[in-house]
C-alpha cells in the first residue's frame, strides 16, 4: 500500500530511507551535504515529503514554502529506481502538492528543469522529464528562458521554469521578477540586485502567458 507523508525530526530511520534515495539520485555537483538536508527537515520554510510502500521508502520531494513569499519551489524530487515508471513519481508529486495547499494554501509551485529544446546527449530524458510535469498540469512560461540561480565560473545548462497552479494562466513581469529575486536570495544565496535577474527579464513583456 502507497502511502505518502510529511517527514519529520523524530523519523531518524526515515530519514535514512530517504537519504539512501537521494544520494543515489543526483549528480555530486547538485547535491546538498547532509547537514544542509537535515536543516531542510528543521526549519519552518521546507517539508519533506516521503512515499512508503509498507515500511520501504520508495521516493520524496521536498518543497520550499516561505510563508511571506507568494510561491512554492520544487527543489527536489526522485524516486527508487525499480519503481520509476509506475506513475508513483506523480502521485507523490501531486498528492504532496494538495497537502502543502492543505497546510499553507494555493500559490504557483515553480520547477526547474532542463530544456528539452537543446541538443544534448540527455536531449530524450529532459523531453521525458518536462512531459511528466505536463502530464499533471504544469504550464511553461512563453516566453522565458531560465538562467539557474548557481554561484560557479561555468556556463549554466539551458533551462525552462514550469509552473503548477490550478487557474493560473498568465504572470506578470512584475510577479515574475519577486519569484526570481525569491529563488535567487533564499535558495542559491545570491544577491537580489544579481545580473542574471535583469539578463532574464531584459525581454520579457509585461504579461508572460503560461502555455
Amino acid at each position: 500500500m502507497l502511502t505518502i507523508s510529511s517527514l519529520t525530526i523524530e523519523d531518524k530511520e526515515g530519514f535514512d530511507g530517504f537519504y539512501a534515495i537521494y544520494s543515489l539520485s543526483f549528480p555530486l555537483s547538485e547535491q546538498k551535504p547532509k547537514e544542509a538536508l537535515l536543516a531542510m527537515l528543521h526549519s519552518s520554510h521546507y517539508t519533506i515529503f516521503v512515499a512508503h510502500e509498507e515500511t520501504q521508502c520508495i521516493g520524496f520531494c521536498i518543497l520550499f514554502h516561505p510563508l511571506h513569499l507568494s510561491f512554492y519551489l520544487l527543489e527536489y524530487m526522485a524516486t527508487h529506481s525499480a519503481i520509476r515508471g509506475k506513475g508513483i513519481g506523480s502521485t507523490l508529486l501531486t498528492q504532496s502538492i494538495q497537502n502543502l495547499y492543505q497546510m499553507h494554501g494555493k500559490k504557483p509551485l515553480l520547477i526547474e528543469i532542463d530544456s528539452p529544446e537543446v541538443d544534448a546527449e540527455d536531449a530524450e530524458i529532459r523531453a521525458k522529464r518536462e512531459l511528466f510535469y505536463r502530464k499533471i498540469g504544469c504550464l511553461k512560461l512563453d516566453p522565458f528562458d531560465y538562467i539557474l540561480g548557481l554561484k560557479s565560473t561555468q556556463t549554466p545548462p539551458p533551462m525552462e521554469l514550469l509552473v503548477y497552479h490550478p487557474s493560473l494562466k498568465a504572470v506578470s513581469k512584475v510577479e515574475l521578477k519577486t519569484w526570481l529575486e525569491g529563488i535567487y536570495t533564499l535558495v542559491y544565496d545570491c544577491e537580489k540586485e544579481d545580473e542574471r535577474i535583469a539578463q532574464m527579464l531584459l525581454h520579457v513583456k509585461p504579461i508572460i502567458n503560461l502555455i
